[in-house]
């Protein structure tokens, strides 16, 4: 799709942008639409201020609840027509209408189309029908942002110019006048950002306090999201201020005298405050402006050159610009000071409920801990059985009683101070609230209840360090799967959200030996200020970055040592450069600095610290026996957690005893640690070494495999008193080398037979999700073969056997 485009326009911000909210007429009538169209066409735009810059038109998606034509055939209609022409086509897709798989089926079909920008709702609560609400827009938004990682990580290096991603965008409403429901909405707005969005649109609403407000809030906190102010042509030419007034549409609010002022009017003074509200966003910092309810385009031209005439003298109308509640909260005093947030006292509820769920409701409390052993017992992990019913049986009517509970078998009440988002909300999402609590805060959609946002802002403000952890925390899409089961038996035996993946997933993906990535990691040092210029190249590393860290990376490790072959200080500096990457673009995981080069290691440990900002403690990787007087002093001055290299040389693996050659490298590299360096065994990691399965053949009669030295050393560390708290790790993608197919069920395989012998940590691809899901029995076979070659002919033989039938059933056809 060419032509101008959204996200060029706020990125350049050469002129204020505008868009238009364009939608169809009484009974889905496509004339409004065309009428403007057309117009726009023959004028061609001529006729528009130089200061503006008309991009494009959005488009909702049932708004206001009611079934409409929808953006899609809005679009085909406008290029059918020629109608388009330049402008981009910014479509609204709500999460009301589909679950998560239509919509990303909409989204495959949006980027199919051409479509760029996309503006990503929650949606308004269908009016008939009965609303979907799978997902929410931090849902939405974080699938629009995986697509585009998976958009570059799959892409060719010399396709990256070829990428289409999507440039999403979301809503913020700053009209609200209750505490709870404005700083949760700030709340939300950053988590929407952190979500993906890349521009913000606000709600409409009508008071220049407000919108300054949020301008003034993303300057505090640094951020710099574009803000394109909601522009409402509020007139009597439509229903729209009677219904807004009568709280018909969720979300906008027109008080009661604002309502007598505007019936009053005349469509002139509706033009002329539609413009001065064109100025003060214009002035006060905004990108640009989305006009709505403009159905005549020269009302729209009007419009424009209003605004270009009062320019920045709008302060001047600001009494035509403030129509507040009567009860108004603002977080900002007019002398400009912040206001103290409120400190409510925890309600009896709460306490009871913080008691329940830290003493009891705990699978780390002493009496969480019985209820696990007790479940498993009555075979209650299986979800059936006459216990299983019975327990579920109890659990429901309680948990109705108490929470309103929906039985989503996923239950979010820790996370939401003890309130049930789905039961005790309109629409249940997964991160409440939505932005349609009326200026009171009650529920738009049901005004005989107060917005399930308040009652969890205050419960959180009641708690110590509660409205950082709410401000901080994104729930996750619940688990459809677990509908109807009992939550209580989830989540004590962590079959729920807060399942935690059994091993500690290092990151592999940022590292210049995989082929992309090394030929994407040298054409983007071609470039000059690579690491802070855009460019195609470095958005394909933050699309590494940001997706492991999605994807549950405990870790994201950096290896640059394909640069160091001849120029080791390149690769320290370069290691600088790649570490506040990934600081920046992790979402808080830390950095696991990877390289055989001593220098390299020191150069980013240094640099993860060289900050201000919070971060999280980062791994080293790796210390050998003859470098632990090299980097372990590092410990005085710098906290990290390490990898042991644990490498036999060629006399250790011929010898009688390689097992107990490589655990005597341990014990040396643990007691320097521990009790030289003053090391915890939680921070130290044992890499034994992984050697390819497809080789994996004994140098000489009666020796054991690789593959069974790994493990097996590894059985030693964690069977050994002192040592069984430190981890072990391994480069788990090495195992599958050579492979002709199956390689990630291989991978997965070997980490499930790898765990039984101790492995609880690895480097991998976080996305493959090992040791959560199980492995294929037949490759786990296979595995378990090669983890007995212990130098029995018998036990050798199986193994190659095993290996040869794999490769025979997996050989790839020849083209």
């Amino acid at each position: 799709m060419s032509g101008k485009r959204l996200s060029q326009a706020l990125k350049t911000r050469d002129k204020f942008v505008i868009v238009t909210e364009l939608c169809s007429g009484p009974n889905c009538n496509l004339a409004p639409i065309n009428k403007f169209m057309e117009a726009f066409r023959n004028s061609n735009g001529l006729d528009i201020p130089d200061e503006f810059d008309y991009v494009g038109i959005t488009n909702p998606q049932s708004p206001g609840g009611v079934a409409n034509i929808d953006p899609d055939v809005i679009l085909a209609h406008l290029r059918q027509n020629d109608l388009l022409g330049e402008l981009d086509f910014i479509p609204h897709l709500s999460c009301k209408d589909y679950n998560s798989d239509a919509l990303v089926s909409r989204l495959y079909g949006y980027r199919a189309s051409g479509i760029e920008s996309i503006l990503a709702l929650t949606g308004d609560k269908p009016t008939v029908a009965q609303g979907v609400f799978d997902l929410e827009s931090i849902g939405l938004l974080n699938k629009m942002r995986e697509l585009n990682n998976e958009s570059y990580i799959k892409a060719k290096p010399d396709g990256l110019e070829k990428v289409n991603t999507f440039f999403a965008g979301a809503a913020v409403s700053p009209f609200k006048y209750t505490e709870a429901s404005q700083m949760q909405q700030y709340f939300k707005m950053e988590k929407k950002i952190r979500a993906g969005a890349e521009f913000l649109i606000t709600q409409v609403g009508w008071d220049w306090r407000k919108s300054a407000e949020l301008m003034r809030y993303l300057k505090d906190e640094n951020l710099d999201t574009p803000v394109l102010g909601n522009v409402y042509f509020l007139s009597t030419l439509t229903p729209a201020p009677r219904l807004m007034h009568d709280r018909k549409l969720p979300g906008c609010f027109v008080s009661d005298e604002f309502f007598k002022k505007i019936i009053s009017e005349s469509v002139e003074d509706h033009i002329e405050r539609a413009a001065q509200q064109v100025a003060m966003y214009k002035s006060i910092g905004a990108a640009g402006i989305d006009l709505g309810g403009v159905e005549d385009y020269q009302t729209f031209i009007k419009i424009l050159k209003r605004a270009a005439e009062i320019g920045e003298s709008w302060e001047a109308y600001k009494d035509n610009l403030c129509w507040p509640a009567k009860k108004s909260w603002y977080l900002y005093y007019e002398t400009g000071e912040k206001v103290q947030l409120s400190k409510p006292k925890r309600k009896f509820r709460q306490k009871n409920f913080d008691f329940m769920h830290e003493h009891i409701i705990n699978p780390e409390s002493t009496v969480g801990k019985c209820l696990k052993s007790t479940m498993q017992v009555c075979g209650m992990d299986k979800a059936k059985g006459f216990c299983y019913s019975a327990f579920n049986g109890i659990e429901k009517p309680i948990k109705y009683w108490l929470f309103e509970c929906e039985e989503c078998g996923d239950c979010y009440l820790p996370e939401n101070f003890s309130y049930c988002t789905i039961g005790g909300c309109e629409k249940g999402l997964d991160n409440a609230p939505c932005g349609d609590s009326t200026e009171d805060g009650y529920c738009c959609n049901n005004l005989d209840r107060i917005c399930i946002g308040e009652y969890i802002y205050k419960a959180a403000a009641a708690t110590e360090g509660g409205l950082e952890k709410l401000r901080a925390r994104s729930n996750k899409p619940r688990m459809p799967e677990l509908e109807h089961s009992a939550s209580i038996v989830n989540y004590i035996l962590s079959k729920d959200h807060t399942v935690k993946c059994p091993i500690i997933n290092i990151g592999e993906m940022v590292h210049a030996s995989i082929p992309n990535t090394g030929e994407v990691m040298k054409a983007l040092h071609k470039l000059d200020n690579w690491d802070t210029a855009n460019s195609r190249e470095l958005e394909y590393i933050h699309s590494l970055i940001d997706q492991q860290a999605r994807d549950g990376a405990d870790y994201i490790a950096i290896n640059l040592d394909a640069f160091g072959e001849d120029d080791p200080q390149l690769t320290a500096e370069l290691m600088k450069k790649y570490v506040r990457l990934v600081r920046k673009w992790s979402h808080g995981v830390p950095a696991c600095i990877d390289s055989s080069d001593d220098n390299v290691l020191k150069a980013g440990l240094a640099e993860w610290y060289n900050t201000k900002q919070k971060v999280g403690v980062p791994l080293i990787n790796s210390i050998k026996e003859h470098t632990i007087d090299e980097i372990m002093p590092l410990k005085k001055d710098y906290k990290f957690k390490f990898i042991g290299l644990l490498v036999a040389d060629e006399k250790q693996v011929t010898s009688d005893d390689p097992i107990g050659e490589l655990f005597k490298i341990a014990e040396k590299i643990f007691d320097a640690a521990v009790n030289r360096y003053g090391f915890k065994p939680d921070d130290i990691f044992f890499d034994t070494t992984v050697f390819p399965l497809a080789i994996d053949m004994p140098m000489m009669p009666g020796q054991s495999g690789f593959t069974y030295r790994a493990f097996e050393t590894i059985k030693r560390i964690k069977t050994h008193p002192q040592m069984k708290d430190c981890h072990c790790s391994l480069g788990v993608t090495n195992s599958v080398r050579d492979l002709p197919g199956r390689k990630i069920g291989v991978a997965r395989a070997y980490v499930e037979v790898a765990m039984r012998y101790g492995l609880d940590a690895g480097i991998v691809n976080p996305s493959h999700k090992f040791g959560l899901k199980p492995a294929d029995p037949e490759l786990v076979k296979l595995v378990e073969a090669f983890a007995k070659i212990d130098g029995d002919s018998e036990n050798l033989n199986e193994a190659m056997k095993l290996m040869g039938e794999f490769c025979s059933n997996n050989r790839k056809a020849v083209k």
